[in-house]
């Protein structure tokens, strides 16, 4: 399945963003600094990529629940913004699904993107952060979206463990239906059906880490020769 279709829940993520979380972890009063990141565009300069790390959202507790072979999700959601505008143009997902098997000794780890979907296997909870507390070259936006040349910046919300299965399921129905190119706008019928969903409950997980990353202009990747 090719990485580079926007696919429609994409721009309806930012309502992962909007809504109240009954678990923070970060309740102080003053935001945290912006948080690293990288942007990439292709050589073509067609779709934006982010690189980025969030592994301090697993603490002591939730790393000690893998250990102990329990099933674990880690749900990255984020917009993206131009400094010069008030409303994101466009939005990401990266999701994350840990599980322990017992005969081959390993986790199994299915990862969801823009555009993909893969599985993989891991003997350590290191190599679990590796793959899930990590976004590396993650599709961000389009051309169409964030005029290259502009700085960039993401509101991002990690969420571990989130209640609300029916997003999850949406999510992978999405991915998995090779029909579903175009982005949902507002007044159409899938953009009610997502908004529905992403309001139910959705803030409810067992711990959530919220932040912006640093303000950068992307940088164009070298063309092969």
């Amino acid at each position: 399945m090719s990485r580079f279709v926007l696919w429609p829940w994409l721009l309806l993520v930012p309502l992962l963003l909007w809504v109240p979380t009954i678990a923070r972890a970060d309740d102080a009063d003053e935001p945290p600094p912006p948080r690293w990141a990288s942007y990439e565009w292709d050589s073509e300069e067609r779709f934006l990529y982010a690189t980025l790390s969030y592994r301090d959202v697993m603490d002591a507790g939730l790393r000690q629940k893998l250990r102990k072979g329990l099933p674990t999700t880690i749900l990255f959601s984020a917009a993206v913004y131009l400094p010069a505008k008030e409303t994101p143009v466009a939005t990401t997902v990266q999701s994350c699904k840990v599980t322990w098997h017992v005969w081959e000794e390993a986790y199994r780890i299915d990862l969801t993107q823009p555009g993909t979907q893969n599985t993989t296997w891991t003997t350590t909870v290191d190599g679990v952060l590796r793959r899930c507390a990590d976004a590396r070259q993650l599709l961000i936006a389009s051309r169409l979206q964030a005029p290259p040349g502009q700085p960039v910046y993401l509101q991002a919300k990690v969420q571990v463990n989130p209640v609300s299965p029916q997003l999850l399921e949406r999510i992978k129905r999405w991915v998995s239906r090779p029909s579903a190119t175009d982005t949902a706008a507002p007044g159409d019928a899938l953009f009610g059906t997502f908004t529905g969903l992403f309001l139910q409950r959705i803030g409810e997980a067992e711990r959530v880490l919220e932040f912006t990353t640093v303000v950068a202009v992307p940088r164009v990747r070298p063309k092969r020769r």
